[in-house]
């Protein structure tokens, strides 16, 4: 993952413990919410987005904005009866952007971090992007409790090596393969160099998209990513939240996730 995700969520990394403080609930209340009373009259949202994140938002050759994320935005239109306006902008402007009301929302894979209190609220979360493990399809190794005698490959420096240093002290004769990069990781474990590969969620999915002799094991860290709304817009937060706990129970999360990041198998 690129390091520019991570300027606004080092600390999405202790979001579960913390995670009452991060989802700023309101309950709906049409009256006086600007914001809502806006879109509805417009018929329209306004989606603010860096597309410079594949799979997530990308600009394409016919010069669209296209990935995860824009599919998503499309749905929740659909579904909310609205037309969504995409407003691609750099990444360190989004939040200043929302605040202001150039943008409605911002759905542009961003960590729902608990220092954001107060600069939006954050929806129901769509996508984990926390370290996960990933392992040859059939392994036995399904968490990181399996891991004891065995060897696990990380990107050197990342939150994986980070997490496998904690387990280290924990686990008897647990055996850390420090590579370049995650993409080197997930290579380890396919030439069978290493028994399991700690990588951040996306290029988990990423790479068992890739390789059909890997699969997706334990959620080992949370890093999630969520819906951005106008702080003072509960009403609009609460129809994000309605389509997209729906989006999820329905398996249209799943479906973009295996449209994005290629098919998806649990180890």
């Amino acid at each position: 993952m690129t390091a520019r995700r991570w300027l606004i969520g080092a600390g999405a990394l202790a979001l579960a413990a913390a995670i009452g403080a991060a989802f700023l609930i309101a309950r709906p209340d049409d009256d006086g919410d600007d914001v809502w009373e806006q879109v509805v009259e417009t018929g329209a949202l306004r989606v603010g987005m860096d597309a410079s994140y594949p799979p997530f938002e990308m600009v394409n050759d016919q010069n669209e904005i296209v990935g995860f994320d824009v599919d998503l935005a499309n749905e929740i239109g659909r579904r909310l009866g609205l037309e969504m306006t995409f407003v691609n902008m750099a990444y360190d402007t989004l939040f200043d952007a929302l605040l202001v009301g150039q943008v409605d929302v911002l759905i542009s894979a961003l960590v729902a971090a608990p220092e954001l209190e107060g600069k939006a609220y954050f929806s129901t979360p769509y996508f984990n992007a926390g370290e996960r493990l990933v392992v040859p399809v059939g392994s036995p190794v399904a968490t990181m409790d399996d891991l004891a005698g065995r060897t696990v490959a990380v990107e050197y420096g990342s939150g994986g090596d980070v997490e496998a240093r904690r387990w280290e002290r924990r686990l008897s004769d647990l055996a850390i393969a420090r590579e370049a990069d995650s993409d080197a990781a997930l290579l380890a474990v396919t030439e069978g160099r290493a028994d399991a590969a700690l990588v951040d969620g996306i290029s988990a999915r990423l790479g068992v998209g890739q390789h059909e002799n890997l699969a997706l094991a334990e959620q080992v860290t949370e890093s999630l990513f969520a819906v951005a709304v106008q702080p003072d817009s509960p009403t609009l937060l609460a129809r994000m939240n309605e389509v997209v706990d729906e989006l999820i129970r329905d398996g249209t999360v799943s479906e973009l996730t295996e449209r994005w990041f290629g098919p998806q198998r649990e180890g």
